[in-house]
């Protein structure tokens, strides 16, 4: 939940600095070729996933990547909802999917699929490939986000993998066998 909240602020963050520097949320409309049905599915999956329901999401997210494959919000949902379903490899692939079909003139949208990538891995404790993706992501946005950019690179170096479950119990001995009863007391 902690990971979720963080990727909440950050995307804040990125947005907040965004705007201080006239930058704008992403007009992908002109840049890659969609419908507005899979526009409007992908704005579904959006709302999916934002009232926890990452199944719905997907399927959403799914349906719009078939209608416009080479629009990467889709792909984005997509990606976010496997990862809240626990399917980090495809979430990655996914976010990897998103973060290729952004437009170069579209620097924030890439940099979300690059978060949304480090964010997914540092979840499941992958941290080496997470710290790799928080200092792709530092490294993107540096020049125009530098406090996103030092955030991502503190979030790197308190990634944590999860502690080891407790080795499985093993087979259980067998029952100690009954006592023999007490000798019937004398009168």
């Amino acid at each position: 939940m902690r990971l979720l909240q963080t990727a909440a602020l950050m995307v804040m963050a990125t947005a907040g600095a965004a705007q201080a520097q006239g930058l704008r949320a992403p007009q992908n409309v002109h840049a890659v070729p969609w419908s507005r049905q899979s526009s409007e599915l992908a704005t579904r999956s959006a709302k999916a996933a934002m009232a926890g329901d990452p199944a719905e999401s997907l399927a959403l997210a799914r349906q719009a990547t078939r209608l416009s494959p080479q629009d990467p919000w889709p792909y984005y949902n997509e990606g976010m909802a496997l990862a809240r379903l626990g399917q980090t490899d495809a979430a990655v692939a996914a976010l990897s999917a998103a973060e290729l079909r952004f437009s170069t003139v579209d620097p924030w949208g890439r940099s979300v699929a690059i978060y949304g990538r480090a964010n997914t891995l540092a979840g499941a404790g992958r941290c080496a490939e997470a710290r790799q993706a928080f200092e792709q992501y530092a490294t993107f946005v540096e020049q125009r986000a530098p406090n996103s950019a030092a955030l991502a690179r503190r979030y790197a170096t308190e990634c944590r993998a999860p502690a080891t479950p407790p080795p499985a119990p093993e087979s259980p001995e067998a029952p100690a066998a009954p006592e023999a009863p007490a000798p019937p007391a004398t009168p």
